[in-house]
Order: structure tokens, then C-alpha cells, then sequence
């Protein structure tokens, strides 16, 4: 009895495998739909190795048009898992096949190499008009130990002094609520040094939301990386990180804005603009 109790048991095993692995094939005829993905940041290549069909339909799972390609690449625009279907024809004989297609971004290395930011999307440009100055546009990207930024300028951009403003709560209503980002800002903490003359510090908002009030907590040589200046298509470039460690607890996004002031403290650039009655603090996805 117990032989027989055995070989019970591993049928029923072998049954529920075979369920389970055909839940993301549904082949018919001799036609069978599968595919296999290499993903290089939000880039993924994709190879079809479906048999016995002419044609193929791709949907990414992230509401951007279909592919009729044997062997496309996808651009994906943010972290996340997608359930990529593709569809294999032979006349009126399909099949289809459904994986999920894991996405944790690039591998960002602050080292003045920008190829890693290359599919990464603007997180904020600054419009033609307004006060944005010398400051054009950010990319950003968080991975698990840092907040990262890709920031462009135009030629007379040199952060001699830059005050980095976060606000680490998504709360308006905490920390510094500064004048310049009227429709929202809430600053907790305040990264202020000179990238080009190589000293700074981050300070801890304290006191009222109206009160420039800070504790210094750490040093830019504690927590910061910065890559080198270089001209990319007539603008100037810098990657920078800080360490989340040193931020406190984030959750879903925080918000930042970035002033740069001259070597006499005048300040000559803005992201975002200043002083409008829509300014107000850049959302960074985590």
C-alpha cells in the first residue's frame, strides 16, 4: 500500500508541473510561440524561438504599440515587471506565449561615462522661457544604495555653488517651504557646496517651515560622488549621487530642486524656474 500511496503522490506532482508550465504556452498544431529576453537596463533584446509560424505580434505590456518583428528590441521607460505576449501565426493556426519581463534599470556608475543614462527619460526640463538660467535639464534614476542625477547645463554652467533641496517626506508642508517654489517645496534637507572648488555640506532642516534653519549632519566627501564636467551636443553635463543612507526614510518618490549661484553667491540658474506661481519641487521616482 504504501508503493502505491508513493507513485500516487508523484503523478499528482508531475500533473501539477506540467499545469503550472503550461500556463504561458498555448500552443497549437505544430505551431509553438516561445521566447527568451536579455535586458540591458530599460533596453531588452528579444529572441523568437517559435516554430513552424510566418508571423509574429509582440505587445510589451506597457501600453506602447505592438511589433510585427521576429526579433525586436524594446525601450521600457521605467522599473517594473511587464507580462510580454507574443503571438505566433501560420495562417490561421496561432499560438501564444506570456512571460514576465523583470525591469530593474540601469546600472548607474558615476565615472563621466553617460552611455548608462542612455535610455533613461528626462525627469524634468526646464521650459525655453523663464528664469532657469544656467540650468537646462535632469535626468534621474534611484537605485538601492543612491540617488542619481544626470545633469545638463548650458556652457556657463559650472556649480561653483549648488544648493541641492530635498524633501524627503513628500510633504509640502514640512521642512523649509521656500518662496521660490511657491506651489510647493518643503525642503528637509539642504545640500549647499561648490562641486568645482570640491567642498560642501548636507544640513537637516529644523525649526518652522518659513525659517532658513539648519543642522549640519554630513559632509559632501561623507556622501557624495561627482563625475567630471563634459560638453555632450554644445552642453555641459555632470553626473552626480548621494547616498540614500544619509536622507532618512523614502518611500514612492521625493522631491528636489536645484539652485547654482556663482563664485560671489549670485545666483545664475534654477531648476526648475523660479518664482512662478506654478514652481514648485521636481518629483524623483524611487
Amino acid at each position: 500500500m504504501k508503493k502505491k500511496h508513493y507513485w500516487i503522490l508523484i503523478s499528482i506532482a508531475l500533473t501539477m508541473l506540467t499545469t503550472v508550465s503550461c500556463k504561458k504556452d498555448d500552443s497549437s498544431g505544430g505551431t509553438k510561440a516561445v521566447f527568451s529576453y536579455i535586458a540591458d537596463g530599460y533596453k531588452v533584446n528579444f529572441t523568437n524561438f517559435s516554430t513552424n509560424a510566418t508571423e509574429y505580434v509582440w505587445e510589451f505590456g506597457d501600453q506602447t504599440e505592438t511589433s510585427i518583428l521576429s526579433n525586436p528590441t524594446h525601450v521600457f521607460t521605467k522599473k517594473g515587471q511587464y507580462l510580454v505576449t507574443l503571438t505566433a501565426k501560420a495562417g490561421e493556426v496561432t499560438s501564444t506565449f506570456i512571460d514576465t519581463v523583470l525591469i530593474i534599470g540601469p546600472n548607474i556608475k558615476i565615472d563621466g561615462d553617460y552611455t548608462d543614462w542612455t535610455y533613461v527619460g528626462y525627469t524634468y526640463q526646464n521650459p525655453s522661457t523663464g528664469n532657469g538660467g544656467t540650468l537646462i535639464g535632469i535626468k534621474t534614476f534611484a537605485s538601492a544604495g543612491n540617488l542619481n542625477f544626470y545633469l545638463e547645463g548650458t556652457p556657463d554652467c559650472n556649480l561653483d555653488v549648488m544648493d541641492l533641496y530635498i524633501d524627503t517626506d513628500n510633504n509640502p508642508e514640512t521642512g523649509l517651504k521656500s518662496w521660490m517654489f511657491p506651489a510647493g517645496s518643503g525642503a528637509d534637507y539642504l545640500c549647499e557646496g561648490s562641486v568645482s572648488g570640491g567642498w560642501g555640506d548636507v544640513f537637516q532642516h529644523v525649526g518652522p517651515g518659513n525659517d532658513w534653519a539648519w543642522n549640519p549632519i554630513l559632509s559632501f566627501a561623507d556622501v557624495f560622488q561627482f563625475s567630471a564636467f563634459k560638453t555632450v551636443d554644445g552642453n555641459k553635463v555632470i553626473e552626480f549621487a548621494i547616498k540614500r543612507s544619509a536622507l532618512g526614510a523614502q518611500s514612492g518618490f521625493v522631491n528636489f530642486a536645484i539652485v547654482e549661484s556663482n563664485a560671489g553667491w549670485a545666483e545664475v540658474g534654477h531648476l526648475p524656474v523660479t518664482q512662478e506661481e506654478t514652481s514648485k519641487f521636481i518629483p524623483f521616482p524611487l
